[in-house]
């Protein structure tokens, strides 16, 4: 299974990416490599290091598109945990009319973020330096050294540096149709799932979440999920090149459910 998803891995590169003989050299290796990714549409996402260290942060949002936001169709995107950019972009360039709201507070990934946004002139795309919670209170988040792409929430206080939060009040949605959220948030999936379903009657008429769920996230997946269906999502559970992700779609515009 494990040479299978490797397998995988550097051929979806090869087929979606224009700089892959440096990209597969550097994965196999584990050295080096190019400081960006150059997809084969032409979006190139800028990275803070060596693409050998980064390789989880642009991957799998981009290069593998594992969130499915190339078959939307969204008005708006919301991105938590926008890390270096590489899903906002993405997204961004697949969907030049939709509006993209990202958050990410760290330093070091917000500006190779924003280097991307403007090295593609992507003009859709607002970065918010902020948390997001379910309530807008102060928490602390913590840096993990090691993988900054893991770095996020804590729930036991002393382990972290205490940060203001926001809620997802602040995007605007006047006029919006379509909602699509990511969340890719080490663990606070579980608060901001419970946020969309609180909210769904103020929220356009189809809202699209998709989600990776890690087992150390407070509120169980089963219970993330039967929530969703009781406030009338259509939920889907699947494993992605090892890594556990959720999908959920409600449509009340009376077109079809389903993601």
């Amino acid at each position: 299974m494990l040479i299978g998803r490797k397998l995988l891995t550097l051929a979806t590169t090869v087929r979606r990416c224009r700089n892959w003989p440096a990209l597969v050299w550097a994965r196999l290796t584990g050295r080096g490599g190019p400081r960006r990714v150059v997809l084969r549409g032409g979006l190139v996402l800028e990275l803070p290091g060596p693409v050998s260290e980064h390789w989880g942060q642009f991957f799998e949002p981009a290069v593998a598109d594992v969130y499915e936001v190339g078959a939307a169709r969204p008005d708006v995107i919301v991105d938590v945990g926008g890390n270096i950019g590489a899903f906002s972009c993405h997204a961004a360039w697949r969907h030049p009319q939709a509006r993209v709201h990202a958050f990410e507070p760290q330093d070091i990934e917000g500006a190779a973020f924003q280097a991307s946004v403007e090295n593609n002139g992507l003009r859709n795309v607002v970065l918010h330096r902020q948390l997001v919670t379910r309530d807008g209170r102060a928490v602390e988040f913590a840096v993990n050294a090691e993988n900054r792409g893991a770095s996020g929430i804590f729930h036991e206080p002393g382990r972290g540096t205490l940060m203001p939060s926001v809620t997802l009040d602040v995007v605007p949605l006047a006029g919006a149709k379509s909602l699509f959220v990511k969340l890719d948030c080490e663990g606070a999936e579980g608060e901001l799932i419970a946020w969309l379903c609180e909210q769904r009657g103020r929220l356009p008429a189809r809202v699209q979440l998709a989600c990776e769920y890690h087992p150390w996230c407070p509120v169980p997946l089963a219970e993330s999920s039967e929530r969703l269906r009781r406030s009338g999502f259509t939920v889907t559970s699947v494993t992605k090149f090892g890594e556990s992700y959720l999908f959920a779609t409600s449509d009340k515009s009376g077109g079809p459910s389903g993601v």
